[in-house]
């Protein structure tokens, strides 16, 4: 939409997309079940993924084409804005409605008996979806991925496709070598950052340091390059070189390094050797090396340790055959790991020629613990082995196998699931410690007492709440430990691990509290079986967890609770209120929830305690501690929340739910919290192309991009919101390769207040000619991650005219005349102006006028409006000269929705508009887009009935306008039970 300045409106939704790999696989040699290699690429990847998981996926019972085909209806109808995906006779029906902007068309989903129905099925919606794509916003293949990948998930969490791109990257993690140059890079302030050389490597020899900026990669530069982008270019073929350009603190300029690249190995183990003749082993995962690193390590030295400590916290897994054979080296026999494919099993057992390590063992892990982690420690506990402390591991019990796609895709495809000994499976459950470490933290500022591990490990594998049932094993011992309250510095980042020295890891290490048990457990056993060696630790262990109880009851004394131990009460009573009764605040505010508690019984409580439970995860978890609680005795906890400034409009129902050390039976609390929401900022914008030597530029000054030139991209940015931006991020991508070479493409603007029109400029060399000049622009607001993202091509040819200087008074001859911010056809209108303004003009070209609006602010006009100005003329000036315009995406007006109603259904209503004509509008509840309005109008109605889920519903409604630029507003309503 084009706006004025006083009146524009509305913003685009700015997301990243995480993609994350915890797995264990073996990898197929081919296309499995496919003739040859021509007859694959002769079928799309659909019709190659349904005969691969028809074939080799492990649950057969799970696969459900019906079922498969409404969750990958769902994903497409998100990804893709003009469609819409409706169900008449619901999603058991037999028929589904498939909208493509204006058009619509029914398909029948009755037939679908078996997979290859499945695979037509989706041929036919895609045969019929993608002819009538307005848009080119994504690549149909790139929707053909989600759309497979959400239909797999509909089997298992671990099931799903790989794209080209991530795939290649996940195979070099895997391989654990490559060629390149040996650095840990990141994204900083917008920044390509080195955060550390890897030592011996030849980023490392030839002198690259840590926070060094790489600006340039060769011929490209790298401001606003991904991190992806910057790795693919920095790695490379063993011999080959890269020059990049480094700037550094006290370079007068970047300079250049040439680096050769070489073999860079991933290292998956690290050890240390700590006091008493203990070694201490890290594997970050399970690659195809590390079963050679950890030989290594346990054959070096001229003593063998007294006992060995293996670390596996945060270990996602990886290689499902390293695993086995690390397993087997600390085993004599018995069964390592059980994978099960159907109705057949294979055991893989212990070798006794392989067993490289007789000593004590304690195995550390965690939540972050998964797959392979989870098969070594499996297969060490339950074979009497070691012995297993921290928390109970992530749950992942299944086996998936990479199928190469002949687009350089893959699908992982759970193939088999495993049980560690004694077929023993551990999907969902985890390992479970022998001795569970449970760390609290209680200082003035920071309480960390009574956090539960399991709705953590629940969300993680995606699991409702009413799904989970708890049939876990139980840990020999509960250590409960009081551990220091990290400092918190929003300012400054934590240093990444591989930026610490060996030293600063030792430290780290060294003040561990699991390193330190861990080293306890093996001072305090002469056995190297688990059983006998959990039996000699007993009392040790009790009196370290003895230890730590005195350590926090002391604490908690500091802070005025009384957490000493009694009796349990045969009639526990108790009268909850909150402080004051109704809690209402607003985003960005810090809010004080003060939970008062009075013994209403006649016996004591002890250790008094109640956790918050809400939909709203910021109000989740929050601690309430009252200790030691008298008949008759009120004591009232407060714990500060700070909302975040993006909230919504909210109200949140919060549950308290009470424990105390007799296990008591206290009812729950139930109270709600009003979240007002902060005016936003919203965007708009203009730009003009300059090559006159101002902002940096340098060129002939016609106003078009030619190559020798350096360009500036001025962009003038307005905030039409109700409420301030502290900071802007205004960027410019570079989309178009070596064509250009990008010297400024980011910027920030602070605290842009509403109406307010702020100035930037970012600057280029044209390197290319004949070529369009691609570039993006990005402005979004830091807080809120709304903003707006605009696509600018820029012609770049040789054969324009030049630009002749001649100062002169102009006058424009037609109302509504455009100025552009160019001297070119295309140029963006940056405003207006009306017959009888008169202008001065700097000079022109063959087609275009050069004015100045303001300073440093000029604009073009076709020469054809204009005539030179004459002495009639003064008396019939315009005032004002022109009236700037920017570029806007639609306007979205709703009336008011209620917070909370007990209806079922609730009515959208309001209208949509944009001068320059909407495409859509798409209306969401939740990830559900229930309403898509395709238009060719400035104006679209808004009348949709909302059917309401239980408890919170988030409702978004987005727009697109013409240009492709998308508004949205988001509400939240609850449903009252």
């Amino acid at each position: 939409m084009t706006r004025f300045s006083t009146k524009v409106k509305r913003v685009v939704l700015s997301a990243t997309i995480l993609i994350t790999l915890a797995y264990v696989l073996f990898f197929s040699p081919g296309l499995v079940g496919i003739e040859n290699k021509s007859q694959a690429q002769n079928l799309n990847i659909t019709n190659i993924v349904m005969q691969y998981v028809n074939r080799y996926y492990v649950d057969k019972s799970l696969l459900d084409p019906k079922n498969m085909l409404v969750q990958a209806l769902g994903r497409l109808e998100r990804i893709v804005d003009e469609v819409l995906v409706d169900f008449p006779q619901g999603e058991e029906g037999s028929v589904v409605e498939i909208q493509v902007d204006e058009k619509k068309q029914t398909f029948n989903m009755d037939e679908m008996q078996n997979l290859n129905d499945l695979a037509n099925t989706l041929d036919q919606i895609f045969a019929f979806v993608t002819p009538n794509l307005q848009s080119n916003d994504i690549e149909i293949s790139d929707i053909e991925y989600a759309v497979l990948d959400e239909m797999l998930k509909t089997l298992d969490a671990h099931s799903g496709i790989i794209t080209p791109q991530v795939y290649k990257e996940f195979m070099i993690e895997t391989e654990g070598s490559f060629g390149g140059l040996g650095i840990v890079i990141g994204i900083r302030d917008g920044e390509l950052t080195v955060i550390s050389p890897i030592e011996g490597t030849p980023a490392y020899n030839i002198g690259i340091k840590p926070n060094d900026k790489i600006v340039q990669i060769e011929s490209e530069s790298t401001i606003n390059m991904s991190l992806i982008e910057a790795v693919s270019k920095l790695r490379g073929p063993k011999g080959s070189q890269v020059g990049i350009y480094i700037d550094r603190e006290g370079f007068a300029k970047p300079k250049e390094f040439k680096i050769t690249r070489d073999t860079i190995k991933i290292e998956s183990v690290e050890t240390f050797d700590l006091d008493d003749g203990i070694r201490y082993v890290r594997i970050r995962d399970f690659q195809k090396n590390t079963l050679d690193s950890i030989t290594s390590n346990l054959k070096n030295g001229s003593e063998r340790p007294k006992g060995i400590i293996l670390d596996l916290r945060g270990n996602p897994g990886g290689l499902l055959d390293q695993a086995q054979r690390i397993s087997d080296l600390f085993l004599s026999d018995g069964v390592i790991v059980t994978t099960k494919e159907g109705n057949s099993a294979n055991h893989y057992h212990a070798n006794n020629k392989d067993i490289e390590y007789t000593g004590n063992v304690v195995v550390l892990v965690d939540a972050g613990s998964a797959s392979a982690s989870e098969i070594v420690a499996g297969a060490l506990k339950n074979n009497e082995r070691a012995v297993i402390i921290g928390e109970r591991t992530f749950g992942k019990g299944s086996v998936q196998q990479i199928f190469d796609l002949p687009d350089g895709s893959a699908l992982k495809l759970t193939r088999a699931k495993y049980f560690t000994p004694g077929d023993i499976s551990i999907q969902d459950i985890g390992v479970t410690p022998d001795i569970i470490l449970h760390p609290t933290t209680i200082s003035e500022d920071s309480v960390i007492f009574n956090s539960n591990l399991e709705p953590r490990l629940n969300r993680m594998n995606g699991k409702a709440k009413k799904e989970v049932k708890v049939d876990r094993e139980k840990p020999v011992h509960t250590i409960t430990y009081l551990q220091n309250a990290a400092p918190v510095n929003d300012e400054e980042e934590p240093t990444p691990e591989e930026a610490l020295s060996k030293e600063e890891k030792r430290e780290k290490i060294e003040n561990d509290f699991y390193v330190s048990l861990a080293r306890d457990i093996i001072l305090s056993s002469n056995v190297p079986t688990r059983k006998e060696a959990l039996d000699q630790i007993q009392k040790d262990i009790g009196n370290i967890s003895k230890k730590q109880d005195e350590k926090i009851v002391h604490q908690w004394e500091t802070l005025g609770v009384d957490w000493s131990y009694g009796a349990a009460a045969t009639t526990p009573s108790v009268s909850v209120r909150t402080i004051p009764d109704a809690i209402i605040t607003s985003a960005g505010q810090e809010v004080e929830i003060t939970i008062e508690v009075e013994n209403t019984g006649s016996e004591p409580l002890y250790r008094l305690s109640a956790t918050s439970e809400s939909e709203n995860l910021v109000l989740s978890d929050k601690e309430f501690i009252y200790g030691k609680l008298n008949p008759g005795e009120k004591r009232s906890w407060t714990t500060k929340v700070e909302i975040p400034k993006w909230a919504l409009k909210r109200e949140d129902s919060v549950t308290l739910k009470f424990r105390e050390a007799n296990k008591s039976k206290i009812p729950d609390y139930d109270f709600n919290i009003n979240i007002n929401a902060l005016p936003r900022p919203l965007y708009a914008f203009n730009y003009e192309i300059v090559d006159d030597g101002r902002f940096g530029s340098s060129g002939n000054g016609n106003g078009i991009a030619e190559t020798g030139e350096t360009v500036a991209l001025v962009l003038r940015v307005t905030n039409i919101g109700n409420g301030p931006s502290e900071k802007t991020l205004v960027s410019l991508k570079n989309e178009s390769g070596d064509t250009i070479f990008l010297e400024k493409g980011r910027s920030e603007l602070e605290n842009l207040q509403p109406e307010e029109i702020r100035e930037t400029f970012f600057t280029f060399n044209v390197t290319k000619e004949d070529t369009p000049i691609e570039l993006e622009i990005q402005i979004v607001d830091e807080i809120f991650r709304d903003g707006i993202t605009n696509n600018v091509s820029i012609p770049n040819n040789a054969n324009v005219s030049t630009f002749k200087a001649d100062k002169q008074e102009i006058v424009i001859t037609e109302d509504n005349t455009p100025i552009r911010g160019g001297g070119f056809s295309e140029a963006p209108i940056i405003a207006l102006t009306q017959k009888g303004s008169k202008f001065s003009s700097e000079g022109s070209t063959d087609g275009w006028v050069k004015i100045d609006l303001d300073k440093d602010f000029t604009g073009w006009i076709n020469k054809s409006k204009t005539r030179s100005e004459d002495s009639s003329d003064s008396a019939q000036l315009i005032v004002p000269q022109y009236q700037e315009t920017f570029e806007a995406p639609p306007v979205i007006s709703l009336t008011d929705l209620p917070v909370s109603t007990k209806s079922n259904v609730i009515n959208l209503f309001g209208d949509v508009e944009d001068q320059d004509g909407i495409e859509l509008v798409s209306v969401f509840i939740g990830d559900n887009k229930v309403a898509l309005l395709p238009s060719h109008n400035t104006s679209v109605p808004l009348s949709v009935d909302i059917k309401l889920e239980e408890d919170i519903n988030l409702i978004t409604v987005i727009a697109k306008d013409s240009k492709g630029l998308l508004s949205k507003q988001s509400f939240v309503v609850r449903k009252e039970g």
